[in-house]
């Protein structure tokens, strides 16, 4: 299982996104179209003027070979839990169910984050709870288990990826890295390998077929400020290794 939170300001965009795309399944004090959903929302949001992004927009997935274990009042019940998770049990929310009975088969959450308190819900740390919220729920409905980057690193454990892309290009950054002695040579010596290099206040790499990965994405060592290390001191880095 998989879960995306976005705060977002596109309130009504968003609910009329997911009422084209869907059916509703379940609603916490608000009903009716999406017009209607927005009107009752945006009610509640007014309860607190400061919060820039007052919304939530949430995507849950699972695998597609997990397509059938879920019933419709699982689906409901995991959208409790996820609101309770997240904290936005008590404000206003509806839920769309999406491509049902396919193997893309997913929900959408709508909910304002303005709490009865008129404080807004926080959106800090959304990345873990949905990681242990997904979990969770693997483990409950028995679905199968999606490996996480992010869940690695916070058990401080290497991630391997089974893309080829990333290990393709990772595999010509240090090469790069190796031929070089500073930055703009190693970018120099990507593009002359087909990789195309953007660096801004990050860092990313493009390959051939137009395809772009954030240093970071590919090794958390080559963030821009690794990357600019690396290459900066990379004969002392990479002295006596093969090429």
């Amino acid at each position: 299982m998989i879960a995306k939170l976005q705060s977002i300001q596109h309130l009504l965009s968003a609910l009329s996104y997911c009422e084209r795309g869907g059916q509703v399944l379940d609603a916490n004090l608000c009903l009716g179209t999406s017009h209607e959903v927005y009107a009752q929302m945006q009610q509640n949001n007014a309860l607190n003027d400061r919060c820039s992004k007052q919304s939530f927009h949430i995507k849950i997935r699972i695998a597609p070979e997990d397509i059938g274990r879920l019933t419709t009042q699982d689906w409901i019940d995991i959208s409790k839990q996820y609101a309770v998770k997240i904290g936005f049990h008590e404000n206003p929310y509806i839920v769309y169910i999406h491509e049902e009975h396919t193997t893309k088969q997913h929900i959408h959450i709508v909910a304002s984050r303005i709490k009865p308190d008129h404080t807004a819900v926080d959106n800090a740390f959304t990345n873990y709870k949905n990681m242990d919220f997904c979990r969770d729920m693997e483990n409950k409905y028995q679905l199968r288990k999606v490996e996480r980057v992010l869940e690695k690193y916070k058990k401080k454990e290497k991630f391997v990826s089974n893309d080829k892309r990333i290990n393709s290009m990772k595999d010509k950054i240090e090469l790069s890295i190796r031929k070089s002695n500073t930055t703009e040579e190693a970018i120099s010596y990507l593009k002359s390998l087909g990789i195309k290099v953007n660096k801004g206040r990050g860092i990313s790499f493009i390959d051939t077929d137009g395809v772009r990965l954030k240093g970071s994405q590919i090794d958390r060592k080559y963030s821009l400020k690794g990357f600019i290390e690396l290459t900066s001191r990379s004969t002392e880095n990479y002295k006596g290794r093969s090429i």
